[in-house]
């Protein structure tokens, strides 16, 4: 079962006792493999950050990766805000994006080279010494000591065999060594951490991972990140001293670089910026995805309707973007939501795949791509359709959010909750769900471990128009004030042991797979090809609204430059094509896109194209470290080239 993580849908898989696919999703995670293991928070998705509010307190607020004022057009209002305050509003951005254009600089750069400036930045930053030394010692992993043979972080054992780790702190899972005045000593133990030293511990002979950071960051200067970045070396370096400065906001997104193959190097390094310089915890300080959501704000501690303690998900060793290439015992594919293209780059490689399983069920509100596939497709209702006056109950942009109904179920459509208790029924599990949607809403009240929630009723919600402020709302939501990491040391682990045979333990550049410039199949493809997000719609939600498609219809933005003596002109249809396959939509020639660079919104499928499906062109491949990361590999979406040639 895809995309079943929400709503009452979440029910659908334990009830089946199927693999409810929820995790290794393949998108939006880029940036989080990096950032989030660091930080102990985030669930992958690099959701570290504070409310964008605290803007207002930053005296720089970087955007890179991420379109605010397209993506976040409900809060965008937060940006001028901040500026109004006085805070400096820079957006790195191969294209002069909607918020570039309104911030105080526009820093272009190549795609995908995001993770080559931040490792610039951290070079600049160590040479001159801009970094907080007192934050580092106390609050990151940098003064540990790594075994030199082995390239592993030394830990402490049980404290049966090893009487040291009586130095334990509550709450940590393992204990590193640090340096004390020349010797190794455990972590709680120490009193004058040093940052830098070799010593001998636990037989072995061991360095500082500030060290090795330092060692591995040689090569890696700002001439270096220039020529790599096409970004002057004066404007990194600028860049890098006033975000160790501070205190400052950096803010990544889900529709830039986090989709390109080297995306968890970007996010690592930046994790690298935040410890050596401690832009966070503080007013004006964070780091992450700021795009709205309850992540970005308040969110009240909501109880659940409770399931049987035996009735879970399967588990499935496989992700659902490698079960058209990797062995599996999958027969039936129950798709809640579009998620052959939504989660399948080079979609028609996995058309074998689809055609070889015994069952497909579609269940979604739109005849997407994945319905085209399916044996049965089952109507689902918007969020504005409902068969009682009120559904689920959700927080949200610092509420607590109700759904109401607005009209009734259009044509054969049925709610979530309909669905899937109508299938308990066959089962004989119906007992195991809530009867209505009322039982199930004042289930997530009152079982609330929070007074503030669970003294709140759906008839208190009703009246105050089925929204209801989160407690602390007055107060701008900040994270890890106290500095206590919810990491295995209690400090920024910038470490990373899972990835030493990868040779990534700390961040190492590497060019993105397909989309860099020496790369020479851009001989025949020139284009860099990034899907972005859109203020018209989340995915390829509303693709078929027809006021929205007044305003939109997917076509492909190139920079004039690029098709100088090709014929091509301003809104003829053109085909984009690479090895993998090909989709043919208008062209839209604007000089805000970056020479080299093709830009189109994402969720372009074949209802709403002229012909086929954005998915067909797109980069699938996953490298093996992917395997060893918290949310499995990226699909790198973005690091796609291609050709563009007259329809």
């Amino acid at each position: 079962v895809t995309n079943s993580a929400e709503a009452d849908v979440g029910f659908l898989a334990p009830l089946l006792g199927a693999c409810g696919q929820t995790i290794n999703a393949g998108i939006d995670i880029g940036t989080g493999n990096g950032l989030d293991p660091a930080l102990g928070m985030g669930w992958g998705y690099a959701m570290t950050n504070p409310e964008a509010r605290d803007w207002v307190d930053s005296r720089l607020v970087i955007h890179t990766g991420t379109n605010f004022c397209e993506s976040s057009l409900t809060t965008s209002r937060l940006l001028f805000e901040a500026k109004e305050a006085g805070a400096r509003i820079v957006t790195i951005d191969p294209h002069y994006s909607t918020t570039a254009c309104k911030s105080d600089e526009w820093i272009p750069i190549e795609p995908g080279t995001d993770p080559a400036l931040f490792l610039g930045m951290v070079s600049h930053i160590l040479d001159k010494k801009l970094y907080d030394e007192d934050f580092m010692r106390q609050h990151t992993s940098l003064p540990f000591l790594v075994d030199e043979e082995t390239r592993m972080l030394v830990k402490a054992k049980d404290p049966e065999t090893d009487p040291l780790t009586a130095a334990v702190v509550p709450g940590q899972k393992d204990i590193y060594y640090v340096i004390d005045k020349g010797s190794a000593v455990l972590q709680g133990e120490a009193s004058d951490i040093a940052l830098s030293g070799t010593v001998e511990v636990k037989g072995c002979k061991a360095r500082t991972v500030f060290d090795l950071l330092v060692e591995g960051q040689k090569e890696y200067t700002t001439q270096w990140a220039s020529k790599v970045t096409g970004i002057p070396q004066a404007t990194i370096e600028k860049l890098a001293e006033e975000y160790a400065q501070g205190p400052s906001s950096l803010c990544v997104g889900w529709g830039g670089w986090d989709k390109i193959s080297n995306a968890d190097v970007g996010g690592h390094a930046v994790a690298v910026l935040v410890a050596l310089t401690g832009n966070i915890g503080k007013k004006g300080t964070g780091v992450g995805v700021y795009v709205g959501g309850s992540y970005s704000g308040h969110a009240s501690v909501l109880g659940a309707w409770a399931l049987p303690a035996d009735m879970m998900p399967g588990a499935s060793p496989v992700a659902l973007y490698d079960m058209p290439t990797k062995e599996n015992n999958v027969h039936a594919w129950i798709a809640v939501g579009d998620s052959y293209i939504q989660r399948m780059a080079n979609c028609t490689a996995a058309e074998d795949w689809v055609r070889s399983l015994d069952l497909i069920v579609s269940a979604d509100p739109y005849f997407t791509e994945s319905c085209k596939w399916a044996d049965y497709v089952l109507p689902l209702t918007t969020r504005f359709e409902y068969d009682e006056d009120f559904g689920n109950i959700t927080n949200g942009y610092s509420h607590i959010v109700m759904q109401q109904k607005v009209i009734d179920p259009l044509f054969e459509a049925k709610t979530d909750l309909w669905f899937v208790r109508e299938l308990a029924k066959r089962l004989g599990l119906d007992s195991v769900l809530p009867a209505t949607a009322r039982e199930r809403a004042d289930a997530i009240l009152s079982t609330s471990p929070d007074e503030y929630v669970n003294t709140l009723t759906v008839d208190k919600l009703a009246e105050n128009q089925c929204v209801w402020p989160a407690k602390d709302i007055a107060e701008v939501r900040r994270v890890v004030p106290d500095y206590a990491f919810a990491t295995a040391s209690g400090n920024i682990d910038l470490y990373y042991d899972s990835l030493v045979k990868h040779g990534q333990a700390l961040p190492v550049w590497e060019p993105p797979l397909e989309a860099r410039r020496d790369n020479p199949d851009r001989a025949t493809m020139p284009f860099q090809l990034g899907g972005m997000r859109t203020r018209f719609r989340i995915h390829n939600q509303f693709n078929d609204a027809e006021g929205l498609q007044q305003l939109y219809v997917p076509a492909i933005d190139v920079n004039p430059s690029d098709l100088e003596g090709s014929g091509i002109r301003n809104g003829d249809v053109v085909e984009v094509a690479n090895d993998r396959g090909s989709f043919k939509v208008p062209v839209h020639l604007n000089e805000a896109i970056r020479p080299g660079s093709a830009r189109i919104y994402e969720g372009a499928t074949a209802d709403y194209t002229v012909e086929g499906n954005l998915q067909s062109v797109t980069n699938n491949t996953r490298l093996d470290r992917g395997y060893d990361m918290m949310m499995g590999p990226v699909a790198p979406y973005s690091d796609t080239i291609v050709s563009i040639k007259k329809a």
